[in-house]
């Protein structure tokens, strides 16, 4: 297998929905309620790491479904926005949505409602055709679904070429064992938080391709690279003041992308992410990752 670590495009299979963001002064009582100081529906999931891809010069795709109600228009909208090629047929019903509240430190919590993005079959996926120099992406929340899970993992592991890229994401304890053990086998770039690196346990780089590099992102406190045969290299994060921490493990991610389409260096890639991730907390809402010129800015400053 020839895994290219200088990707020339994204494809993203799965799930791309829309948030409904609160801003909570505090979380309600059980029963009870709060007044939200601030509201905003915007694309979330994975057009976060789509968007941010795209805003520093990634070619990018979306092989996953977009519904064709109220909120799969907003969807399909967001998507021409940023030239993202939609590449499978709309279903009728309507693509789901995540309502999140953000407490005033920043910090988020979800619940999402699953719908059109969450019904990929194998035949949307064998229309999927991927070249040996794009990244796949896949999120863990495909691999929960009940009907996506399986057929995304068969199909993932038949992948003969390219860079396969999985973020567990906040479900990251609920993927069922087998589904996640096969896509692990074939991943090359295991992207996560701390919370769930925990969750999955074990040493994750040994459940991986023989050429992975994870990534273990940890907040504010920036991102670790463990590779095999070297030692874990421990990448600050600049400090900032957080409104919004949304989006940021995703945001992440992409510019990650990016940066490897750059310099095939991972370790390079990931010190740069830890800016563009840094700069999208200062902002409200989901997709607020920084354009090459802000980000390029902003390495000037922190460096």
């Amino acid at each position: 297998m020839t895994v290219s670590w200088r990707p020339r495009g994204l494809t993203l299979v799965g799930s791309v929905l829309v948030d409904v963001m609160l801003a909570v002064p505090r979380w309600p009582e059980r029963g009870g309620d709060v007044l939200a100081d601030r509201a905003g529906v915007t694309p979330g999931g994975g057009f976060v790491v789509l968007s941010a891809a795209r805003r520093l010069g990634l070619p990018a795709r979306l092989a996953g479904r977009v519904g064709r109600g109220a909120f799969g228009e907003r969807v399909m909208a967001a998507l021409a926005d940023l030239d993202v090629e939609v590449l499978l047929p709309r279903p009728a019903s309507d693509t789901g949505f995540c309502v999140g509240l953000v407490e005033p430190d920043g910090e988020r919590t979800f619940v999402t409602s699953p719908g059109a993005e969450s019904t990929l079959d194998a035949g949307d996926l064998d229309r999927v055709d991927v070249g040996p120099d794009d990244a796949v992406y896949l999120s863990g929340y495909d691999l929960c679904y009940p009907e996506t899970g399986p057929v995304a993992a068969a199909w993932l592991a038949g992948l003969p070429d390219g860079l396969l890229v999985l973020d567990p994401g906040p479900l990251a304890g609920q993927i069922p064992a087998a589904v996640l053990a096969t896509v692990l086998t074939r991943t090359n770039l295991l992207t996560l938080n701390a919370r769930e690196a925990d969750l999955l346990g074990g040493d994750l780089l040994d459940r991986l391709a023989p050429d992975a590099v994870l990534v273990v992102r940890d907040g504010a406190r920036g991102c670790t690279v463990h590779r095999r045969g070297r030692p874990p290299e421990q990448l600050p994060a600049p400090a900032v003041r957080a409104v919004d921490t949304t989006g940021a493990g995703d945001t992440h991610t992409g510019a990650l992308l990016a940066e490897l389409a750059s310099t095939g260096d991972p370790v390079a890639a990931a010190r740069t992410a830890n800016v563009a991730a840094a700069l999208s907390v200062t902002v409200w809402g989901s997709a607020t990752g920084p354009d090459r010129e802000t980000l390029e800015r902003a390495q000037g400053t922190y460096s």
